[in-house]
């Protein structure tokens, strides 16, 4: 019997316990339960580091299969958007400029471009933060963020300044008006919309361990929250942000 519910997964803290993609011990079961009772969801992700192809096929090795549709990453976004510029300059990894390329997108290793993609980037140097800077200041670039996250949690339990702190910076340095950011991931509207494609019938619910780019703006699409206090953010964060989900 169909159910007249679905689910939105988080990935980090919701299925997976750190950036290794090591999955909680009930990780299986858990996806298991809903496919023997046919509950659509869907895995929804603001993971900018790993194509989403790459993704699913190292989530497929710790036994995550996911159907295409199953799904939606922040980078899944990206390509169609930067498309409408002649060139970008990517503040990310290799394998995510490696994936842009591949797309389509025109990219510049200096700062004589149009726009400014800001992904997470474990791998920075000084050399690159001066370039997007001066790609923003100099060329009056367009930033686009891959997502807003602040805060990131890795594997070994220290947190760490996410995309959205990298965005935020340059907008401070460069007096980027705050307000004429793009930002492609969750909670931006065209990743809900895209979320939730195929669910417009149904209560839809978001388990995530993030209330700040995640449940908070779910509800403003009419998505029912669901805090998780596996993954970066506890009750206490909870309190301070003063918020009160499900």
């Amino acid at each position: 019997m169909e159910k007249n519910f679905a689910l939105l997964l988080d990935l980090d803290g919701v299925l997976v316990r750190n950036k290794k993609l090591d999955l909680f011990e009930d990780t299986l079961d858990f996806l298991y339960f809903l496919r023997e009772r046919k509950v659509p969801f869907r895995v929804v992700s603001n993971n900018s580091r790993i194509p989403p192809e790459e993704l699913r096929k190292r989530l497929a090795q710790k036994g995550v299969e996911l159907k295409e549709n199953e799904l939606l990453t922040a980078l899944m976004v990206a390509p169609e958007y930067l498309k409408r510029f002649k060139s970008v300059y990517a503040f990310c990894e290799e394998e995510v400029k490696d994936y842009l390329k591949k797309e389509g997108i025109n990219l510049r290793e200096d700062h004589n471009v149009e726009a400014v993609f800001v992904a997470q980037n474990h791998k920075v140097d000084f050399k690159q933060v001066k370039t997007a800077t001066s790609a923003l200041k100099i060329n009056n670039a367009k930033l686009v963020a891959v997502n807003l996250n602040k805060l990131a949690k890795d594997s070994d339990n220290l947190y760490y300044p996410a995309t959205g702190s990298w965005v935020k910076m340059f907008a401070y340095a460069t007096d980027y008006p705050e307000g004429e950011i793009v930002s492609l991931g969750k909670p931006s509207e065209e990743f809900f919309k895209l979320a939730l494609k195929g669910f417009e019938d149904k209560e839809v619910y978001f388990a995530s361990d993030d209330f700040y780019t995640d449940l908070i703006p779910a509800e403003r699409f009419g998505i029912k929250p669901l805090f998780l206090t596996t993954g970066k953010y506890t009750l206490e964060d909870l309190q301070k942000a003063n918020y009160k989900p499900l």
